[in-house]
């Protein structure tokens, strides 16, 4: 069937050095993390990629998960399954709930942290998560011969379309490091796949910290996977230091204000997704109510 095709290089480095070694000699190549990603896109193979694949599998520097007093540490190549299994005690709610929602029991053994936050054009569950946990990563840079590395929040490593933004020849994001101050309210949500129902799917992540009764912080997340990335300084502003619980006409006044945003800075969600996302940051504010009535 693919008669005259060239099998593409396979490069499969062992340790960093060997991939700074390969990533600056070939600097065309194709990362290959677990590969969901790749092998679910239409027509992933054959196609021309001139400088082969760069499989990651093999580098076990990528597949730790470290800890301390003030942070959690995980490598780009530990899977969805093995971060699930030992982030029991150490992860936020949010983060295990989150993991959960990525695909089936088996793919979550192949989907990895750095393949799920690196995909270019589509932003999945996790990104939005980790944003709203001021999550950051270590990227490396391999540009004009030199490699360099930075530390970046996740939050910033997309435009607000959700593409990924690394301007370089070849970048690698190395590990992923959370903090371990995380809020007493979070919720998630997912409505509709991500990948299946891209035009319908919505992403949403929140947490907030209370003082007594006043929301002390708010942050939020709402993703439309192909479409938009969109946290709200100003509406987080707007909910932290609210008495608790919130006037039900200020929860749906916020709610329209999101609506407003979000027309105003992504025109290509739908109708259905903004009705979707409204809905979704309304509930979630009333649950927040509810929990501190019931506190």
């Amino acid at each position: 069937m693919y008669e005259g095709i060239r099998s593409p290089v396979i490069h499969t480095p062992k340790t960093l050095s060997e991939f700074n070694a390969i990533a600056l000699r070939y600097t065309q190549a194709q990362l290959w993390a677990g590969g969901t990603y790749l092998m679910s896109q239409k027509n992933y193979y054959p196609s021309e990629i001139k400088d082969g694949i760069i499989d990651l599998g093999g580098i076990d520097e990528l597949k730790k998960i470290t800890r301390n007093d003030r942070f959690v540490e995980i490598g780009s190549m530990v899977t969805a399954s093995q971060l699930l299994y030992a982030g029991k005690l150490v992860l936020p709610d949010i983060l295990q709930q989150t993991l959960q929602t990525l695909a089936s029991q088996i793919v979550r053994h192949q989907i990895t942290i750095g393949g799920s936050l690196c995909i270019p054009d589509v932003r999945l569950a996790l990104s939005t998560t980790l944003a709203i946990l001021d999550a950051t990563a270590e990227i490396k840079h391999y540009q004009n011969g030199k490699v360099s590395s930075h530390w970046i929040q996740i939050s910033k490593l997309y435009d607000k379309d959700g593409n990924l933004l690394l301007n370089a020849e070849k970048a690698l994001m190395t590990r992923i490091r959370i903090g371990l101050d995380f809020g007493d309210f979070q919720r998630f949500f997912t409505v509709e796949d991500p990948i299946r129902n891209t035009d319908e799917c919505v992403i949403f992540a929140f947490q907030a910290k209370r003082t007594q009764n006043t929301l002390s912080k708010a942050q939020f997340c709402i993703n439309f996977p192909s479409k938009a990335f969109h946290m709200s300084k100003d509406l987080e502003s707007k909910l932290t230091g609210q008495t608790l619980p919130i006037h039900p006409e200020k929860v749906n006044s916020i709610s329209y204000e999101l609506v407003a945003e979000l027309t105003k800075q992504h025109s290509n969600i739908t109708d259905l997704q903004l009705e979707r996302g409204r809905r979704i940051f309304e509930s979630t504010l009333h649950a927040l109510n509810a929990q501190e009535l019931q506190s």
